[in-house]
């Protein structure tokens, strides 16, 4: 039976292998780490490298739930990698990257302000993993809108057919959401858009001027991303968390 400190959720009809970036240092980080993760049911094998500073988790238990978990620790984490076990495999994927097109000049992808992934685990749950850069501080609404027109920019998207969720924005503009929907498919979605907009703005209406948004896109991956340098620009996984999400 559950303990009192035990943290349940709706669990997942298949197990996941996820892998995260800690920003770990020492063993007291990992002893930090199990601590956190000791308390949620589902987990069926944990490993943790301080070296790599990953931690892979199997489990039923939701992604997001472990997300906040690794969070709580006060260690920089990121959804680094995700793929189901043994002989399962994901139903679909998609990527979403977000654009401003308010004063934007030129090409919109000059002004990125980060990316969405979404990953059909099975017939029943969409995992999305947010992640937003730049964008005015406050409490933002992310939801799913019906065309995937960006020629008038976020205005041209249509109306919001299903939130995802919210996003608190802090005071450097960065925020992010990992969640998991059960009103969601990716074959439905692929070309539709996904629009961030102040909480303010009704469900179903349209996008404001100051939103961003971007169009839902097939992916042929996983959130595989094995990089610790980006070779670009030589900044480490946490630099670039930071400061780009777009290229996570």
């Amino acid at each position: 039976m559950p303990t009192a400190n035990t943290l349940t959720a709706q669990q997942l009809q298949t197990p996941l292998r996820t892998e995260f970036a800690v920003d770990m240092h020492c063993d007291s980080c990992s002893h930090t780490v199990t601590s956190a993760l000791s308390r949620i049911t589902g987990i069926t094998n944990l490993s943790i490298s301080i070296p790599s500073k990953t931690v892979t988790i199997e489990s039923t238990a939701p992604p997001s739930l472990l997300f906040k978990a690794l969070r709580s620790t006060g260690l920089n984490t990121v959804l680094r990698g995700q793929s189901t076990t043994g002989s399962h495999s994901h139903l679909g994927a998609a990527v979403c990257i977000f654009e401003s097109f308010r004063g934007a000049k030129g090409w919109a992808q000059h002004n990125n302000k980060g990316l969405a992934r979404l990953v059909q685990v099975d017939g029943e749950t969409c995992l999305v993993d947010v992640t937003i850069d730049g964008v005015t501080p406050g409490e933002h609404v992310v939801s799913i809108h019906e065309c995937g027109d960006i020629s008038g920019g976020c205005e041209s998207t249509g109306k919001a057919l299903t939130e995802l969720g919210k996003v608190m924005v802090d005071a450097s503009g960065r925020g992010d959401l990992v969640v998991e929907k059960r009103d969601v498919k990716v074959w439905d979605i692929i070309g539709r858009s996904i629009v961030i907009d102040a909480a303010n703005q009704k469900a179903t209406a349209e996008a404001g001027k100051d939103a961003v948004c971007g169009i839902i896109a097939r992916s042929a991956g996983v959130f595989e991303n094995p990089k610790s340098v980006c070779s670009c620009d030589g900044k480490t996984l946490w630099e670039e968390a930071n400061t780009n999400p777009s290229k996570m």
